[in-house]
């Protein structure tokens, strides 16, 4: 019973993550932009297993988020990592804060994300997978860090 209930928090996480708030849409090139470095910083650290780097990389991309309306469906995953005790908590709003700023740079035409990939892990999260942004075709795998650092595929985000 008690494995079950630390496992909870991680079940209803996912269970968000596919209930994500889509972005607002409209936003300026240069707003999505400068979410850009933050959530790079966030995506180094959860690969690197570095929660508390990574909640310094989320407070960064909260602060920019608050900038624009668009930001409001970035919120709740963003605050969640910053109050995360745990990684697995981090990296499940991670997956949620991935999925809303992947469609938010879809939207848009800003400079910034000529050089991106979308990374995707097709191990995380009990196989449902998990999609990321990177600057580089290197996986570095903010989902499982340490453990699986390389597991993934990646394409340029301009690819459909």
């Amino acid at each position: 019973m008690k494995s079950l209930l630390k496992s909870l928090p991680l079940a209803l996480g996912l269970a968000l993550s596919v209930v994500t708030s889509a972005p607002a849409a409209g936003a300026a090139p240069a707003y999505v932009d400068a979410l850009l470095a933050p959530y790079l910083e966030l995506q180094t650290a959860l690969a690197a297993d570095d929660l508390p780097g990574a909640q310094g990389a989320a407070r960064a991309l909260l602060t920019a988020a608050q900038t624009d309306d668009a930001g409001n469906a970035l919120k709740p995953s963003v605050e969640a990592i910053i109050n995360a005790e745990k990684l697995p908590t981090a990296r499940v709003n991670f997956l949620r804060t991935s999925n809303t700023l992947i469609a938010l740079v879809r939207e848009t035409d800003g400079a910034g994300q000529r050089h991106l990939y979308v990374a995707h892990c097709p191990m995380a999260f009990g196989g449902r997978g998990g999609d990321w942004l990177q600057k580089d075709e290197h996986i570095a795998n903010p989902y499982y860090g340490s453990a699986m650092l390389t597991c993934g595929t990646t394409k340029p985000l301009s690819s459909p």
